[in-house]
């Protein structure tokens, strides 16, 4: 099954990593709000979750199909098709989270980067070197969970993109880092939209929020 465009609401190539990647850090700061390895799967389902909304790839029993070849026009969507069909075999999921997530908090911050939402600030010691994401722009940074919250508030639909992205937050249970206190209310919303979502999103979210749990085991 694929998903049909309609969904995006006239968006151009849809960010949807972008805006996971906002959502886990600080908009003032840029601070993590996840464990690295916990963030890099999330980003990963993300950046699948591009190509799934752009009907690029569907998701069916456990495993990443591709249902269209033809080239994204946004760069990094494209080079992680092309490592999709650099493959000869379909791969699980969660085969698919691990590799991509190796590098995709990176690769999602150049892309932000790129587009002049971040900057990089680089902190060196005598034994490490760390990279901060700064937000260029708090209200840009601040607008995927003013958004969620808003359409959860008005209690509509929402469409695939932000379907997808409420429920990643619920996989990486990013909504007990941030929604003090509402953590209970925004999981109690998103569920019913999750049920209803179609297959490819389900499956997606399922394997992703299993992964990251037995990121978060595997660590303790």
């Amino acid at each position: 099954m694929t998903l049909p465009h309609g969904g995006l609401r006239g968006r151009g190539w849809p960010l949807l990593a972008d805006d996971m990647f906002r959502l886990a850090h600080r908009d003032s700061t840029g601070t993590p709000l996840l464990d690295p390895h916990v963030a890099g799967l999330g980003l990963a389902a993300a950046l699948l979750g591009e190509l799934l909304l752009t009907g690029h790839v569907s998701v069916r029993s456990g495993l990443v199909v591709v249902s269209d070849r033809a080239a994204p026009s946004d760069v990094l969507a494209h080079t992680v098709l092309d490592q999709l069909l650099s493959e000869r075999e379909q791969h699980p999921v969660r085969t698919w989270l691990a590799y991509l997530g190796r590098s995709a908090v990176e690769e999602v911050a150049a892309r932000i980067e790129r587009a002049g939402h971040l900057r990089a600030e680089v902190s060196r010691r005598i034994f490490a070197r760390t990279v901060r994401y700064v937000p260029t722009d708090m209200n840009t940074a601040a607008w995927p969970w003013a958004r969620l919250a808003r359409l959860l508030r008005r209690g509509g639909p929402l469409d695939d993109f932000d379907t997808l992205l409420g429920g990643l937050v619920v996989a990486a249970d990013l909504h007990r880092v941030v929604l003090i206190g509402e953590a209970d209310a925004f999981f109690t919303a998103m569920r019913p939209l999750l049920t209803a979502a179609a297959d490819p999103i389900r499956e997606l979210i399922t394997h992703t929020r299993a992964a990251a749990g037995d990121a978060v085991i595997t660590k303790t």
